[in-house]
């Protein structure tokens, strides 16, 4: 089981790393920090994607028989 996301502006938590995001938009949509923790989810977010594709291309290749 994963850990439960916490929002850093109050008590809520949440399961699913999106319904957090959704209730920061939500919820916090005026706050200026919520506006840079968003812009940094979805530079992690890609740069994660990136590493994960990249990670599968690099690697090795079975020996073939």
């Amino acid at each position: 089981m994963t850990e439960p996301h916490s929002c850093p502006l109050c008590t809520e938590t949440y399961d699913d790393r999106n319904d957090l995001r959704v209730h920061l938009e939500v919820t916090h949509r005026k706050s200026e920090v919520v506006s840079s923790l968003v812009e940094l989810d979805a530079a992690v977010t890609d740069i994660s994607s990136d590493h994960e594709s990249t990670t599968v291309d690099e690697e090795p290749q079975a020996p073939s028989a």
